[in-house]
């Protein structure tokens, strides 16, 4: 098995696991499988955002009538939810963005015939092996 060509800074593990062991379909939904999951965690930390939003909120209308200092711990949570929240959904999103790059850079482009359409396997082609249509365009 050949090691992987795409070093991972975010997960150190990758770079262990996927030199070693795994072919490259494995390697592919392993990425998937981190991409799934920095998703997950983004769409977390919008919901911490908003939860931090609507205490805010409700400070913002309890104070409005009856102005109270005991009512504060509720803008303090708040503005520490959206804050951890926003945090997460920054940090995660950029995860999720350099996992897209580590993806791109282990797809395999596939060749496709252009007259039938059919994908053509591995090896050094000149002409479709189904169709007989030439695949490199005339010298």
């Amino acid at each position: 098995m050949q090691p992987c060509l795409v070093q991972s800074d975010l997960y150190p593990e990758i770079n262990l696991i996927i030199g070693l062991t795994l072919s490259e379909q494995a390697r592919l939904v392993y990425l998937q499988e981190k991409m799934r999951q920095a998703k997950r965690e983004e769409r977390f930390g919008t919901l911490i955002f908003v939860t931090g939003v609507i205490f805010i909120t409700i400070y913002t209308l309890l104070t409005q009538y009856s102005p109270s200092p005991s009512g504060i711990w509720i803008l303090v949570i708040g503005l520490v939810f959206a804050a951890l929240g926003f945090a997460g959904i920054g940090y995660y999103s950029y995860q999720h963005m350099l996992l897209m790059k580590q993806l791109e850079k282990m797809t395999i482009k596939i060749l496709t015939c252009p007259k039938c359409g059919k994908q053509i396997p591995q090896g050094n082609f000149t002409f479709c092996p189904f169709c007989g249509s030439p695949l490199l365009p005339p010298p």
